[in-house]
């Protein structure tokens, strides 16, 4: 490659680079954009709509990601059934690129947990997708009552 070449193929990947992260940046801002569910929310409606008090509700949700997080660690998949499953996958190493440099460096290999939405949920996501974004509070309240 000649001094011209290289200096256009660095400009497309600056230009690259650049792309990728304003692209980046948008998502970002995007995702700040939307209402986020907490584990405090999550216990503030067990506390609204089961009747717990707000210390069992907070050991339960607690103990309910806790347990999701130790089967995982001890490499069992997790099946929620009408909600999802997480699962583990091995990613093999992998050749990688510098994108200032160009230069090949190994991506090690890892372990990953992925989740897959159920037919149940994906289905509940798309119609609420055709109805405006509501507060959690404005949720809560369309929740059946405990009797």
């Amino acid at each position: 490659m000649n001094n011209m070449q290289t200096v256009e193929f660095e400009s497309v990947l600056d230009a690259d680079l650049n792309r990728a992260m304003r692209e980046a940046q948008a998502r970002s801002q995007a995702e700040k954009n939307l209402p986020t569910l907490t584990k405090a929310e999550l216990a503030e409606l067990l506390f609204e709509q089961v009747g717990l008090n707000k210390r069992e509700a907070k050991d339960m949700v607690e103990t309910f990601f806790d347990e999701i997080r130790d089967a995982l660690e001890r490499g069992e998949s997790v099946k929620l059934s009408g909600f999802g499953n997480f699962q583990l996958r091995d990613k093999p190493q992998r050749p990688g690129r510098n994108p200032k440099t160009g230069e090949e460096i190994p991506i090690t290999a890892r372990r990953v947990v992925t989740f897959h939405a159920s037919q149940k949920l994906k289905g509940m996501v798309e119609a609420a997708s055709l109805q405006p974004i509501q507060p959690i509070q404005q949720f809560a309240a369309a929740l059946p009552a405990n009797s």
